[in-house]
C-alpha cells in the first residue's frame, strides 16, 4: 500500500524556513546586542581613562597655579625688600653728606645773615628763609653757596624790607644740595 502524505508539506517547510529565520534574526539580534554592548564598554573604558587623564592634569594645572601665585608673593616680596635694601644704602651714603652739608652751609653764611629756617623740600632743593643786614649780603650768600663743594644757590624768590627800624630785609632763596661724584658735576658746577 502506498503511503499518501496527508499533510501540507509545504505548510510545514514554509513553517520550517519561518521557524529557521527567527532563530537566525534572534541569533543576529543576540549578536548586535554583544557587539553594542562591548564597544559601549570599550568606549566607556576609554571614556573613564580620559577622565582620569583630565582629572590628573587639572589636578597639576591647579598645583602648578598654586606655585606660580606663590612664586609671584615671593617675586614681589623680593622686589620689596631690594626697593628697601636700596633706601636703607641711599640712607647710608647720604648720612656723612648731609653732615658735610651743614658744615658747608656754616661757613658759607656769612656775617650779617640769619637763617630763620632751612627746609629740604625733596631730595636735593632745598629753601633759605631768613634775614639779610644788606642786599649786597645777601648776594655774598649766594655767591659762597655757589663756591661751596655741597651746595648751590638757586632762584632768589622773595626779598623784602622790613618796617620797623631795623634796616634789614627778609628773603626767600632755593638752593640745591650737591653731592660731589654721584651728581656728575665737579665742585666748580653750579646749577644757578
Amino acid at each position: 500500500m502506498a503511503l499518501i502524505n496527508l499533510l501540507d508539506w509545504r505548510e510545514e517547510a514554509r513553517q520550517q524556513r519561518q521557524k529557521e529565520f527567527f532563530i537566525t534574526l534572534g541569533l543576529m539580534v543576540l549578536f548586535a546586542v554583544g557587539i553594542m554592548a562591548l564597544v559601549y564598554w570599550a568606549m566607556q573604558g576609554r571614556i573613564g581613562a580620559q577622565q582620569e587623564r583630565n582629572n590628573y592634569l587639572t589636578q597639576e594645572i591647579d598645583q602648578l597655579n598654586r606655585q606660580i601665585t606663590e612664586i609671584v608673593k615671593i617675586e614681589k616680596e623680593l622686589a620689596e625688600l631690594e626697593n628697601q635694601m636700596d633706601v636703607i644704602q641711599g640712607l647710608q651714603q647720604s648720612r656723612p653728606e648731609v653732615v658735610k652739608m651743614f658744615s658747608d652751609l656754616v661757613t658759607s653764611v656769612p656775617e650779617g645773615i640769619h637763617l630763620n629756617s632751612f627746609e629740604r623740600t625733596n631730595d636735593k632743593n632745598l629753601t633759605f628763609v631768613g634775614r639779610g643786614e644788606t642786599t649786597p649780603r645777601i648776594s655774598e650768600f649766594m655767591r659762597k653757596l655757589d663756591s661751596s663743594e655741597r651746595l648751590r644757590a638757586g632762584d632768589l624768590k622773595d626779598i623784602k624790607k622790613e618796617q620797623k627800624g631795623i634796616p634789614a630785609q627778609n628773603f626767600v632763596l632755593d638752593g640745591l644740595q650737591v653731592i660731589p661724584g654721584r651728581d656728575g658735576k665737579d665742585a666748580d658746577g653750579g646749577a644757578n
